[in-house]
C-alpha cells in the first residue's frame, strides 16, 4: 500500500530581504503560483499539497492566492514553522511529509518525486537533497516521516529549530535515521532560489526562456540559462557521495577539495547532537591560507543546513555557536 503524503510549502510576505516576495511577478504570475502549477504532477501522482503560512494580516494575501488556486491553506504562528506543519498535518493526515519553500518557485516535481521514493525504500525518518547538495540552490526538498515530525514538534526548543522545521532531526542522527538525494553532477554552488533582488531577475529569465514554465525539468533550465557559479575561490568543496547512515549512528558527511579545480584532499564532518568533528585529509605541508581556505569552504556548506550547531576543528579548537 502506497503512503499518504502531504506536501507543505512554507510561506509568508515578511522576508527581511526580499518583502513580499512571494507574492512578486514572474511571467505574469505571483512566485506562489507558479510553484503550485510545476508541484501540479506530484499532485496528480495522489499527493496532497497544502500552503503553510502565518496568521498575521499581512499573510492574509497568502491565503487569499492560495483559496482562489483551490490549495488548501493552513494559517500558524509565524515562528515557529515546525507548529504549523503539524497543523497541516493534523488537517490532512498522512504517512509522510515533504517540506518545501514557496522560495524555490522552479521545483522539480521528479526531484520531489525522487526523494519521496528514497524515503519509502530505505523507511528513513529524513530523506533529502540539502545535506549533500548536487543540486542548484533552489531545488530543495526534504521528506520526514509523520511520526519523527511530530516527535520534533514535541521536543524541539531551540529557535532556529522551531523556525526552520527540519535542524532537530539533523542534529540527533542517532534518533533519526537520514538519506540523501543526489542528481549525479557537480551543480550544488548553482543559486536558483528567490531570497535577493537579483535573484527574482535569474528566475523571471529562466521562466522566459522556458517553453513551458509549469512543466520544464531542472536540466531543461540548466540547459537554457547555463552555470552562473564563479568557481574562484582558492579552495573549493565539492559534496562527495552520500555515506549511508544507519540507525544509532552519528552522521557523516564528505566533501572533495578543490584546489584551482585540482584535487587537494578530504574532508569529514562527524555529526553528533547538533555538534560536527571535522577532520582534514591534506597532504603533508600543505600551505596553511590552503588549510584554512578548506575549513572556510566546509564552514559554509554547513552554514547552510544548521545541522551543527558547534563545530570541533581538526585541531581541537570548537567553533561554535552555529545558529
Amino acid at each position: 500500500m502506497s503512503p499518504r503524503v502531504l506536501v507543505a510549502v512554507q510561506a509568508r510576505m515578511g522576508s527581511t530581504r526580499l518583502p513580499g516576495k512571494v507574492l512578486l511577478d514572474i511571467g505574469g504570475r505571483p512566485v506562489l503560483e507558479l510553484m503550485v502549477r510545476r508541484l501540479g504532477p506530484v499532485v496528480e501522482a495522489g499527493a496532497t499539497l497544502a500552503i503553510a503560512t502565518s496568521d498575521l494580516e499581512r499573510d492574509r494575501p497568502v491565503v487569499a492566492l492560495a483559496e482562489e488556486l483551490g490549495t488548501p491553506v493552513v494559517a500558524g504562528d509565524e515562528r515557529d514553522v515546525l507548529h504549523r506543519f503539524v497543523q497541516c498535518l493534523d488537517r490532512h493526515p498522512a504517512d509522510l511529509v515533504v517540506r518545501l519553500t514557496a522560495d524555490c518557485p522552479l521545483i522539480d516535481p521528479a526531484i520531489v518525486e525522487r526523494t519521496i521514493d528514497a524515503a519509502v525504500r530505505t523507511g528513513a525518518d529524513y530523506a533529502s537533497n540539502t545535506l549533500v547538495r548536487t543540486y542548484p540552490d533552489g531545488l530543495d526538498v526534504e521528506v520526514l516521516r509523520a511520526d519523527a515530525l511530530r516527535r520534533a514538534a514535541d521536543e524541539a526548543s531551540d529557535p532556529p529549530e522551531r523556525e526552520h522545521v527540519t535542524p532537530y532531526l539533523l542534529r540527533h542522527p542517532r534518533r533519526f535515521t537520514l538519506t540523501q538525494v543526489t542528481s549525479g553532477t557537480d551543480a550544488g554552488d548553482e543559486r536558483w532560489t528567490l531570497d535577493e533582488a537579483a535573484d527574482l531577475d535569474v528566475i523571471r529569465d529562466a521562466v522566459h526562456r522556458l517553453p513551458d514554465p509549469d512543466r520544464g525539468s531542472w536540466t531543461d533550465i540548466m540547459d537554457l540559462v547555463g552555470r552562473r557559479a564563479t568557481r574562484d575561490a582558492p579552495v573549493r568543496a565539492v559534496p562527495g557521495p552520500p555515506v549511508p547512515h544507519e540507525a544509532g549512528t552519528p552522521y557523516e558527511r564528505r566533501w572533495d577539495l578543490l584546489a584551482d579545480e585540482r584535487p587537494l584532499g578530504r574532508a569529514t564532518v562527524t555529526v553528533d547532537d547538533g555538534v560536527g568533528r571535522l577532520d582534514l585529509d591534506l597532504p603533508a605541508g600543505t600551505d596553511p591560507s590552503r588549510t584554512e581556505a578548506a575549513r572556510d569552504a566546509v564552514r559554509t556548506w554547513l552554514a547552510a543546513d544548521l545541522q551543527t550547531t558547534t563545530l570541533i576543528e581538526d585541531e581541537g579548537a570548537p567553533h561554535g555557536p552555529r545558529t
